[in-house]
């Protein structure tokens, strides 16, 4: 079984309970995988986030979390169900309107990290402000601010195949924050770091809590329970139970 890390000691100061309006909102999505074999990896799965709640979406390996993210990003359609975006169906956001979401509104963490390795760790974090018109000197200032409180300072210049696992990890973090987006899906943030290293990426996810916005992060990392306020139980392609950390911990397995 899982072990809270401690009495819930977050790091981070507290801030209020979430309020009732959502940020991110999803209701029974359904999304199978095609072939021979018809894999239903999410199976009428919801789950709302409002802002000021920092979810950790945990369960077994296989359970459809990285779909479900998916999905909730829009990067990928659902078979059924709805995501809405501040109460409007993303699928009825104008193409602008959606840009604009991948933009500002959505910061997205790959497990597999999505970095470009012809690009170095600055490089590959100032791109998405780049992509969107900020002006170099600006974007450069603000990819350091972030690689340096990452840890990152000295690895400014280095490429993708330079970095160790966790080190890409942190560099993908930073890409997801530069933005300053009102939700962050995080998938497997913490996977490749140390405890030291989960720290200052949970405390860097945490300034989006700050704002006003929400995190939702998939993990397998204990340490994620000192700095949810809530936790989502997710097997076999749905939510099987959600609350307090607390409450949820005694549930979780570690397969």
């Amino acid at each position: 079984m899982w072990r809270s890390p401690g009495a819930q000691a977050r790091a981070p100061s507290a801030v209020a309970a979430p309020s009732r309006e959502q940020l991110l909102a999803a209701t029974d999505i359904v999304r199978t995988y095609r072939g021979p074999h018809g894999v239903q990896a999410v199976r009428g799965a919801s789950l709302e986030l409002p802002p000021k709640d920092f979810v950790a979406l945990m369960g077994p390996s296989g359970s459809g979390k990285t779909t479900f993210l998916g999905v909730l990003s829009g990067l990928d359609a659902p078979d059924g169900g709805e995501v809405r975006w501040k109460g409007r169906p993303i699928r009825s956001l104008s193409f602008d309107e959606q840009i604009e979401l991948r933009r500002t509104g959505l910061g997205f963490v790959f497990q597999s990290f999505g970095l470009l390795p012809t690009l170095s760790a600055m490089e590959n974090v100032e791109l998405p402000l780049r992509v969107s018109g900020t002006e170099l000197d600006e974007a450069r200032s603000r990819a350091e601010m972030w690689l340096a409180r990452l840890g990152l300072g000295d690895r400014l210049h280095n490429r993708t195949f330079e970095l160790s696992a966790g080190q890409q990890q942190r560099v993908a973090v930073a890409r997801a924050l530069i933005t300053e987006p009102e939700v962050v899906l995080a998938d497997e943030p913490i996977a490749e770091v140390d405890t030291e290293n989960a720290d200052l990426i949970l405390e860097a996810l945490w300034e989006v809590i700050r704002r006003g916005g929400a995190v939702l992060a998939a993990t397998h990392n204990p340490e994620a329970l000192r700095y949810a306020n809530r936790v989502v139980l997710f097997r076999d392609g749905r939510v099987e139970a959600e609350g307090k950390p607390e409450e949820i911990a005694p549930r979780l397995t570690v397969d």
